[in-house]
């Protein structure tokens, strides 16, 4: 079974000129070796070089008919600058999601050591007998605790 992508030779259709050489990116891209080396990584079977070769010339006929200052750019080794800028695929660059999921993996942090600090101390208060008797408070203040972390983590991505 082999996949395929249809594109017109024309896109002219598509109004935005960017948008029209981000498409003639992306697959040309599909048969870059950098990206379709994963295939069989996943279990899949790369494109045979016929095949590879023939899609490569047919994307050469596509005619985005846009200025080069909107042709798109994959960042493979670090480009100083460029790298950056506008129109530019890189793999070392992070989207906001990912930015803000490291962000709060960070303010966690703290809150893990307290965790930490807080469960020995039980462990301790355990051995000393001091836990049985007050067991019912500790259930409580770890309820509050619980749900004092949930809230930061839910609030946090808001």
């Amino acid at each position: 079974m082999v996949s395929y992508v249809y594109i017109r030779k024309d896109l002219s259709f598509i109004k935005n000129p960017a948008r029209r050489t981000l498409l003639k990116a992306f697959a040309t891209a599909l048969f870059d070796p950098d990206y379709i080396g994963l295939c069989d990584r996943f279990g899949h079977i790369p494109v045979p070089t016929q095949i590879r070769e023939l899609s490569l010339k047919g994307l050469e006929m596509v005619n985005t008919n846009a200025p080069e200052t909107d042709t798109w750019i994959f960042e493979k080794e670090t480009l100083p600058g460029w790298g950056q800028g506008d129109r530019v695929i890189s793999s070392r660059r992070k989207n906001f999601g990912l930015y803000e999921a490291d962000r709060l993996a960070d303010d966690l942090s703290p809150l893990i050591d307290d965790m930490r600090a807080l469960k020995l101390e039980v462990a301790s208060m355990k051995a000393q007998g001091v836990y049985a008797a007050n067991s019912a408070m500790f259930k409580g203040l770890g309820l509050v605790w619980s749900v004092g972390v949930l809230a930061t983590v839910v609030l946090g991505f808001n």
